[in-house]
């Protein structure tokens, strides 16, 4: 093969090196394993060709059982449209296999890390810092990258978003009494499930990222959304449109479950929703909240707020304001967004303080961390009532704008579970951080024949090995 392309053909990216040399692939939470994926510009050996993010990068989400390769077909249309190497990433962020299927709690902590990296190796590569994506997330993706959003915080990081089939109010192949290999992905995501209760409480729509979401909504045509489904993948505050429904005389109809945010023409459609976001100004820095006293304010001057009480998430459509005066007794969620350089500060949460306590805050959880053998509720509680609670299961410690603590925290999968108190005057429990391994390893542990005759058997169990 010639060391040097021809005008208009590109160089084949060898199988084993799905990403370029400087990106350093994270660590899958499901395998344990380096993700896998494709993404960035691989340099020919001796090539002076230049590449590097010109526009806002895009991360392609594949759903449950499959891996990156799922968007190949996407990967060409995207660059025949326009969009260069370093501007298209997708990772295999689990399993890839039937025989044992993926869960959101695992693939968040994983896709936190791997846009992460996609951020330190395009900013370095660039010479200025990338600060936002687009995603567009298919299926289980769907559901995972909200659960990513919604327990790292980076709402912020999000330009736009685009979900297609996504089981955000449930699937009918999910069940509550799941065994087996669909069990994790199952206590998630059937219908009614504590899970998706609180992945769309609050709203589920937030800060100042664009959603579009594609889907069938025919009943006919996408298997996991029959009639009594149809309208699941749809989203409070999104722009929703219903393929094979609503658009079938344009597009054609006809799509199913995996087809759907592949062809042609929801590409198309796809693409010209990305154009259409602002792109952020490169060298600008994103706003940021400030409290004084009995206000909270945007600054610089140009950026303005949005806030909402009472545990709900502002977003774009939230009326925007200079400065917010703090009512007594609620807590509010606010982020501030510059229409200037295009970016919003991270999700914060803020209270009226009625003076100080020197008395330490402090958290309990309930049940104690460990292994279980089925879903369980975690509970916490501060040490000060008025205190707010909030976790996160990705990585760091949760700042004030994480994931609220409205009541037991659902966990149907091996997770870490890391948890802060805070105080309207300010005071900071220490970071509570809890091991959970829900997993069926533990269940057939503790029902092996020899622990039937003898109870005082220790169980031998391979922690979060599910």
């Amino acid at each position: 093969m010639s060391a040097c392309a021809g005008a208009g053909e590109r160089a084949p990216q060898p199988r084993d090196r799905a990403f370029p040399d400087g990106f350093r692939p994270p660590i899958s939470v499901a395998t344990g394993q380096p993700i896998r994926g494709w993404g960035g510009h691989w340099q020919q050996p001796g090539s002076t060709e230049k590449v590097s993010p010109s526009r806002t990068p895009i991360l392609f989400i594949h759903g449950n059982t499959e891996d990156a390769t799922y968007w190949e077909a996407a990967r060409r249309w995207f660059r025949d449209a326009g969009w260069n190497d370093d501007e298209l990433w997708a990772p295999s962020y689990g399993f890839a296999s039937t025989a044992r299927f993926d869960a959101n709690d695992l693939a968040a902590p994983t896709l936190d890390a791997f846009v992460s990296e996609v951020q330190r190796y395009l900013s370095a590569k660039s010479g200025r810092p990338i600060r936002q994506f687009d995603i567009v997330a298919h299926s289980l993706g769907v559901t995972a990258v909200r659960q990513w959003l919604t327990q790292s915080n980076r709402w912020h990081e999000v330009r736009s978003l685009v979900a297609v089939a996504g089981a955000n109010h449930g699937v009918w192949t999910a069940r509550p009494d799941a065994r087996g290999p669909s069990r994790h992905s199952s206590f998630e995501l059937h219908r009614d499930s504590p899970w998706l209760a609180q992945l769309n409480a609050g709203g589920e729509v937030a800060g100042a990222m664009r959603v579009m979401t594609l889907y069938d909504g025919s009943g006919r045509y996408d298997a996991l959304f029959p009639d009594d489904y149809a309208e699941s993948p749809a989203l409070e505050g999104a722009i929703n449109i219903a393929i094979n429904r609503e658009a079938s005389g344009f597009f054609g109809g006809g799509y199913n479950h995996l087809e759907l945010p592949r062809s042609p023409a929801t590409m198309a459609l796809i693409a010209d929703f990305l154009r259409a976001g602002d792109e952020p100004l490169p060298e600008a820095a994103p706003p940021t909240l400030v409290q004084h006293g009995d206000q909270v304010q945007a600054e610089p001057a140009e950026a303005r707020l949005r806030c909402a009480a009472d545990g709900r998430y502002p977003d774009f459509s939230t009326m925007p304001l200079r400065a917010v005066k703090l009512p007594a007794g609620h807590w509010l969620t606010c982020f501030a967004h510059s229409p200037v350089s295009g970016l919003s500060s991270p999700m914060a949460r803020f209270a009226l303080s009625a003076g100080t306590d020197p008395t330490p805050l402090t958290l309990s959880a309930s049940p104690d961390a460990g292994p279980y053998a089925q879903p369980l509720e975690v509970r916490l509680t501060a040490s000060a009532p008025d205190a707010l609670i909030v976790y996160s299961t990705t990585s760091g410690d949760p700042v004030s704008g994480s994931a609220l603590y409205r009541g037991p925290i659902h966990i149907p999968t091996p997770v870490t579970l890391t948890a802060i108190a805070i105080a309207p005057d300010g005071r900071r429990s220490l970071p509570l951080r809890l091991r959970y391994d829900v997993s069926l390893d533990y269940d057939d542990a503790l029902h092996t024949l020899q622990r039937q005759l003898d109870p005082a058997t220790a169980v031998e169990f391979k922690r979060g090995d599910d």
